[in-house]
């Protein structure tokens, strides 16, 4: 069988030394297995949003994270707001493509190839299920305690997930995603998530990417891990 390539953007900040390294570190994973046809896209950051056309085309849902850090912390917020611009970027690249893709973030490392299976998803592919949220991350000390991901190969992100969207909007009790360090999205997918955050607004990424916009699955055992080093740019930089 011949596979359809994915096109694998590893994300990173430009003159950014650690991010740098990181996404160059993830990309010479990436070209040590098969099929993932990897490339750095350097991603828009807290500096440069206000400057962006997205910046103004969407509007933010109420009562959401998001909203919460616009009133609380205004750097916070521009990084959160600069994270979601890449994401809608990049769906809206798999729009025109035509072809399912993949969300690599710099800390990403892979250590398969990705296979017919792995091509097999619907609309939303968790490729790191087995490697989030891990002690002595919080959630890892809590929600995720005693969570095992169920079954093997490709399956349904189920009702047993604990990770809910805790915020009073029409989201609320929706499966969250676990992150967005690594996942493959189908182009079936991306168009919903961009009329999701049309009709409703969005929110920080891993919140507005939920069960009640889009399916969600994940693959077990997952291709791809985090690098040893946590850079936590997502909470600014």
């Amino acid at each position: 069988m011949v596979l359809r390539l994915f096109q694998s953007n590893i994300i990173y900040i430009k003159n950014h030394k650690e991010s740098e390294i990181q996404a160059n570190q993830a990309l010479q994973s990436f070209k040590k297995y098969k099929n993932w046809n990897p490339i750095l896209c350097e991603g828009v950051t807290a500096k440069t949003v206000r400057d962006e056309p997205e910046f103004k085309d969407y509007n933010i849902i109420e009562n959401s994270r998001l909203f919460n850090f616009k009133k609380e912390n205004h750097h916070r917020f521009l990084t959160k707001v600069s994270c979601a611009i890449n994401h809608i970027r990049f769906w809206k690249r798999v729009v025109e493509l035509n072809n399912p893709m993949c969300f690599i973030e710099h800390d990403a490392i892979c250590t398969m190839d990705c296979t017919p299976e792995t091509l097999s998803f619907r609309e939303y592919l968790i490729l790191n299920a087995e490697f989030v949220f891990r002690p002595p991350n919080k959630l890892g000390m809590e929600k995720f305690k005693n969570f095992i991901w169920p079954g093997f190969g490709i399956n349904k992100v189920d009702s047993s997930y604990p990770l809910k969207y805790y915020k009073e909007n029409i989201w609320n009790g929706s499966n969250m995603a676990p992150g967005t360090g690594a996942y493959a999205i189908s182009p079936t997918g991306a168009k919903k998530m961009l009329k999701a955050i049309e009709k409703y607004g969005f929110d920080q990424s891993d919140f507005m990417i939920n069960s009640y916009n889009i399916d969600m699955e994940y693959c077990i055992p997952s291709p791809i891990k985090f690098n040893r080093v946590n850079l936590s740019t997502s909470y600014g930089i």
